[in-house]
């Protein structure tokens, strides 16, 4: 057995997919690396941190001095604050620099009652090994090659019609469009091997196993997935080269991948699936509504990002978040959101709070769409007080102006991508606040998008403040001079408006 056929799991008789304990060879150079991530973590002693697993090429002892990455798993009782993440990283990025044979210490962070109903659990199963706290694996089911293990390929099409998008819009230069390279090409490589991981019967994520199992069954594209492999090794900033790529092969792997039954990147029968699947996990008496939420319509030719559906329940029942881990079979970048009706009621309509959301989310779920039962949400949003949705809101845009300003100035690694979504988002909360949009509006727009949709429409801003706007969006590069002057007219406005409202 070769060193990269260690990180190959091959099907059992009994047709899962399961990780030997003998594959778990962990290289003597990396092995303070991982003591001085568990001493970091034991001196933290966050409460909130469940537990934390190594995964990747150095679990399986095929680490590559100078390309491979170290990767973990952190996974939360509930979302970690911004500052702990902070902290986190800024250790991790002093480790890089005293292990500079590692490329980079790269950190995936999830809540422990979503990894239950992901897709990515399966890496936890398969690829990774718990190195603090409890291990989770018990609790995940043992995958079969096949539909379980369509990672990369189930989100495929829309990340490549996101990244056309963002490509369009000038997002991409030399400072990050290698970076981006990288990540869609081991994409587009690893949907290779979960196109033929049933006929071959086995799971891998390592980018040269992948290529020459695919090849195995598809000569003809073998040439189009080699190309993809020699630039996820060695990126390029050439744009049209990449996007030759999704034309050669990106997009054959997506129709494939339908063609087989994989996939099944269908909106139009989504919401039947979700009815269907809720009411057989739940009995019938404890659901209130199922609505669906968020951006309906296509998006650039693409679906939305999400499928955001809501769940309100009569009461809690601790199996409830189990019981949703179902979804995880889904071919659908779903997310599933539960309330309860009772804990709304006891603490009051008008103080509704779920998690970092206010009222104005309850105001969005009343004109949502509702796909089962009667939505609790409309029958009851005229015992809202405007005047505290009105303060949520305006307190959502003085947090959303601060990450703008911890994103340039505190943390030094900004994204312009990101910058424009937030920038969006205070347009979008001004103009809830003014009512020059509703919040039934807010269901006709896509959040990567939605900075261009009220720039056409808002009069709460000036046309100089708009034109500012425009020039920064249509630069490649971020801007800083440029957003520095875009934030203090903005902000100004804000002020006024906030000193108009009534709160």
């Amino acid at each position: 057995m070769t060193e990269s056929e260690k990180s190959c799991i091959y099907q059992s008789k009994d047709g899962h997919l399961y990780m030997p304990n003998s594959k778990v060879n962990i290289q003597e150079e990396y092995k303070p690396v991982i003591e001085d991530v568990l001493s970091f973590f034991k001196k933290l002693n966050n409460k909130n941190i469940h537990s934390i697993y190594l995964r990747g090429s150095l679990v399986f002892g095929s680490g590559i001095k100078g390309l491979s990455d170290i990767d973990f798993f952190i996974i939360t009782l509930k979302p970690l604050t911004d500052f702990d993440r902070q902290m986190i990283q800024k250790h991790m990025d002093n480790l890089n620099k005293k292990y500079f044979f590692i490329t980079r210490f790269d950190i995936g962070y999830f809540v422990l009652d979503q990894i239950l109903s992901m897709k990515e659990n399966v890496l936890i199963k398969l690829t990774s090994i718990c190195i603090y706290g409890e291990d989770i694996k018990n609790k995940i089911k043992d995958p079969r090659p096949g539909k379980d293990l369509t990672i990369s390929l189930s989100l495929l099409e829309g990340e490549i019609s996101k990244t056309r998008n963002e490509i369009k819009r000038g997002l991409y230069d030399e400072t990050n469009t290698k970076a981006m390279c990288v990540w869609i090409m081991k994409r587009i490589v690893r949907s290779g091997l979960e196109i033929v991981s049933s006929r071959e019967g086995c799971f891998t994520r390592n980018l040269g196993i992948c290529f020459d199992k695919f090849s195995e069954y598809y000569l003809g594209k073998k040439d189009n997935m080699h190309k993809a492999l020699s630039l996820a090794l060695e990126p390029t900033n050439d744009i049209k080269i990449i996007e030759g790529v999704f034309e050669s092969i990106g997009n054959w792997l997506v129709s494939e991948g339908k063609r087989l039954n994989l996939i099944q990147q269908s909106s139009e029968n989504i919401n039947k699936v979700m009815v269907n699947k809720i009411t057989s996990l739940f009995n019938k008496n404890r659901i209130i509504c199922l609505l669906r939420y968020g951006p309906k319509e296509k998006f650039e030719g693409s679906l939305p990002a999400d499928f955001d559906f809501l769940l309100l329940l009569d009461k809690y029942q601790n199996n409830d978040y189990l019981l949703l881990s179902c979804f995880k079979k889904l071919d659908l970048p779903v997310e599933v959101f539960i309330d309860y009706k009772d804990q709304i009621i006891s603490k009051g309509i008008k103080n509704y709070q779920r998690g970092r959301h206010g009222s104005y989310f309850f105001k969005i779920l009343a004109s949502a769409e509702t796909l089962f039962g009667n939505n609790f949400y409309k029958e009851n949003e005229n015992q809202l007080d405007n005047n505290k949705i009105n303060s949520d809101l305006l307190y959502r845009v003085e947090e959303y102006f601060y990450r703008i300003q911890k994103s340039v100035i505190n943390d030094g690694k900004s994204s312009k991508s990101e910058i424009e979504k937030y920038l969006g988002r205070i347009l979008t909360d001004l103009m809830l606040v003014t009512g020059e949009i509703q919040f039934q509006d807010m269901h006709n727009h896509h959040y990567t998008h939605i900075i261009f949709d009220v720039l056409k429409s808002t009069n709460i801003i000036s046309t100089h403040t708009k034109n500012l706007i425009k020039e920064f969006t249509s630069k490649s590069i971020l801007d800083i001079i440029l957003l520095g002057e875009i934030i203090g007219e903005l902000y100004e406005q804000y002020l006024k408006i906030r000193h108009n409202t009534k709160i």
